[in-house]
């Protein structure tokens, strides 16, 4: 992260302009919670020393001095006087409201004739006390971060402000050399200051970060070097669509939910739930000197490219001829199949993800509970803007480089004709058929409601974006329920969440049955929560789960369409459930039609011949052992499979490596699996994992389909599990010549 540090003053300068909204809600700290003691608090800290005077004020404005004060594990970061004056200052006198569709004088500070001869004090007694609650919340985190916890890579710190996050890294040039980076911007200059309750680090400034809405700031990217894309995006009037930063009624207000003192756990402690419905975007944009290596030098030439690139899409795109589209090349471009509109809209997600979040990273924040097995490489897919079209997004070498490739994808992807073995390029059976559209992890910004990645290809719709998806699409729960990323949620820590929680428990967040586009609840008596990151025998160290006598459905990612199996994965324990699945095109339960027999998720595959269930022999202990292979396949005909082999339960992880081969042991990589602490390999009943085939049939991309979980057992001591889903091309399940890899 090579970045310049400019002059406080000028960099503040810029502008960054404050949307103020309604105050989120936050659970209040217990008062009680006081410290007697030698060791002082990071309130007293603050109070002790008079350069961060005028932070504290903002604090106590905010209403955030009484959390320097109580029990917890905060972090603070602290702007001195001068970096505060600078940034007020800034906001004062920022004239960018005048082109903004925000509209706001001052940025929330009063107006006052005398501004530039009033003292720093003075300013911060002018600010509203939203502004103070919004600069407070993004100086502050709910979980101890050093400085010293830096693995050299740049990473995001989640702030007390919802779905936020700061950028830090290490200055490596300007006066700041060596210092830790915040948001490229601000320095570190006295940190690790340890707390009774937590850490303190002083800091240059404030911390930048835009408030303006995603479509206000790629307006000014655009004057950087996104002028081509933005022409495009404002063409089609998706910058109207960008605005928007929060769930609303119809009467324009922003929507809020209350679950009374239903938010508990099954111990009685009382759970976290958000009582508002933040929405975010992450938008993915070609920089012009990309365009223009595509002989792409201004809109017009875009515009045919595009004509070019979507005009025959009807050949990979099936959602258009199952609806009876037809493509337009005019200049209508807000019309949603005008080829300049797709080809923007493909660049969309419904999802606000900073760079280190896209997939499940290995960092030093996820370090503790990252759970991949043997080297591989995280990918995830999401719906974008462009309907019923998905994104593959792939992480390679995730230890290491961390690329990021939009697309990409090799021959035979989750196909392995060796044993145990994942696709790996160059083995022969896997040969890169595209490589992917390169994501810059060093040229993002965060808005008000999402982030702005940069990339260095041409991303588009097209065949080899079809291809990438011939795969088995795992679907992890957290990624298609957007709502848990927007809210930051997802890739929460238990501390982030206990911070949200007044301190409370932070393991799990509970939800009004209404929260989610996605989700519908036909028994009120549904309790829908989410176990945040964690030691959790789940996919992404996080899972979805449905509890007491629930009844709702999901609805399901749209894939190409095609002949799939659809499975889900399950924990066999005591509080699974016995429940009746069904699936239907719309949310309507009469819409809803049952899939085969009811399903038993407590069943004990030990006990159930049904199951037919064998744990995995070595070959050590066993010379005729085919390390599962065939019991996987008489499991197969029955409706089950083994977990994967790619996670294991979460800080239980013993291998991270990938796994080694040798053609003389057809055995050698399969025995490192069953001796390793993976969720294929882990077994007992109420310890493993297992897949459950729900259904073969064909899937349409031009149709809606809705799984509905329905538990048939009058008992409110259960839950279920909804972890992933995985949709799989039958050919890739039936393939002659080679078998699902096992991860």
């Amino acid at each position: 992260m090579n970045k310049i540090v400019y002059n406080i003053g000028k960099v503040l300068a810029l502008g960054f302009i404050g949307v103020m909204g309604l105050v989120s809600c936050t659970e209040e700290p217990d008062g009680s919670n006081l410290f007697s003691s030698d060791q002082k608090t990071i309130a007293e800290m603050l109070r002790d020393r008079s350069e961060l005077s005028a932070f504290y004020r903002i604090l106590e404005k905010g209403g955030f001095g009484k959390y320097m004060g109580t029990y917890g594990e905060y972090t603070c970061f602290a702007p001195v006087n001068d970096g505060v004056n600078a940034y007020l200052d800034s906001l004062y006198n920022d004239e960018s409201y005048l082109i903004s569709k925000a509209k706001v004088k001052h940025n929330g500070i009063t107006e006052d004739a005398n501004w530039a001869n009033l003292d720093v004090m003075e300013k911060v007694n002018l600010m509203s006390d939203s502004l103070c609650d919004d600069i407070s919340r993004f100086h502050l985190s709910g979980e101890k971060h050093l400085q010293v916890d830096l693995d050299g890579t740049a990473t995001t710190w989640t702030t007390m402000k919802t779905g936020r996050s700061i950028r830090v890294g290490v200055f490596l040039d300007s006066e700041y050399r060596g210092l830790t980076s915040l948001n490229d911007i601000s320095a570190i200059i006295e940190g690790d200051i340890d707390a009774i309750n937590g850490v303190l680090h002083i800091c240059s400034s404030v911390i930048p970060r835009s408030d303006r809405t995603t479509d206000d700031q790629l307006r000014v990217e655009g004057e950087k070097d996104l002028s081509i894309f933005y022409a495009a995006l404002e063409a089609t009037g998706y910058t109207d669509t960008l605005m928007i930063e929060r769930k609303r009624n119809a009467d324009g207000t922003a929507k809020t939910y209350d679950l009374g003192t239903n938010h508990n756990d099954r111990d009685g402690n009382s759970l976290y739930y958000p009582k508002e419905c933040m929405i975010k975007w992450t938008v993915f944009a070609e920089t012009d000197d990309v365009f223009r290596a595509a002989g792409i030098n201004n809109f017009d030439d875009l515009k045919a490219k595009c004509v070019e690139w979507y005009g025959n899409c009807s050949a990979w795109y099936d959602y258009i001829n199952e609806k009876g589209i037809t493509i337009s090349t005019g200049d209508d471009y807000t019309n949603p199949f005008n080829v300049v509109n797709m080809f923007v809209a493909y660049h969309i997600l419904r999802a606000g993800m900073p760079i280190d979040r896209i997939v499940y990273e290995k960092n030093a924040q996820t370090n503790s509970s990252w759970n991949f097995c043997f080297g591989y490489e995280p990918q995830e897919y999401f719906e974008t803007m462009l309907p019923n079209t998905i994104l593959k997004v792939w992480e390679t070498n995730p230890k290491t480089t961390k690329n990021l490739w939009l697309n990409r994808y090799l021959t035979n992807n989750t196909l392995t004709s060796k044993l145990g073995l994942f696709g790996m390029p160059g083995d022969g059976d896997h040969v890169l058929k595209f490589a992917g559209v390169s994501v810059d992890r060093n040229n993002s910004v965060e808005t008000l409601n999402g982030y702005i990645h940069r990339i260095k290809g041409i991303l588009k719709y097209d065949q080899n974006a079809k291809d990438a998806l011939h795969e088995r699409l795992r679907f992890d729960s957290s990624t298609f329920l957007y709502e848990l990323i927007n809210n930051g949620l997802r890739g929460a820590t238990p501390a982030e969440v206990s911070s949200m929680n007044g301190g409370g428990d932070g393991n799990r967040v509970a939800f009004q049955n209404n929260y989610f586009d996605n989700i519908v609840c036909y028994n009120p008596g549904t309790l829908l929560r989410f176990n945040v990151m964690g030691a959790w025998r789940a996919h992404n160290s996080d899972q979805f789960q449905g509890w007491d006598v629930y009844d709702f459905a999901i609805k399901l990612p749209h894939v190409p369409t095609g002949d799939y199996e659809l499975r889900i994965i399950y924990p066999p324990m005591a509080r699974g459930g016995l429940m009746q699945f069904y699936l239907g095109n719309s949310s309507k339960q009469s819409d809803m039609v049952a899939i085969g027999i009811p399903f038993d998720a407590c069943a004990n595959p030990y006990q159930d011949a049904t199951i037919g269930y064998e744990d995995i022999v070595s070959r050590a202990d066993d010379e005729t052992s085919d390390c599962g292979v065939e019991s996987d396949q008489r499991m197969h005909v029955r409706g089950y499979m083994r977990a994967p082999a790619s996670f294991s339960r979460g800080t239980y992880n013993t291998v991270t490596d990938p796994l080694t081969y040798s053609d003389d042991d057809i055995y050698s990589a399969a025995s490192q699996i069953i001796g390793s602490t993976s969720c294929r390999s882990e077994s007992g009943y109420g310890t493993m994992m297992l897949r459950r085939i729900i259904t073969t049939q064909r899937f349409e991309q031009g149709k809606d389909y809705w799984l509905r979980i329905k538990n048939l057992v009058n008992d409110t001591n259960l839950g279920w599990s909804f972890d992933f889903v995985e949709l799989v091309p039958l050919d890739i399940v039936n393939s002659q010549t080679m078998s699902e890899d096992w991860y």
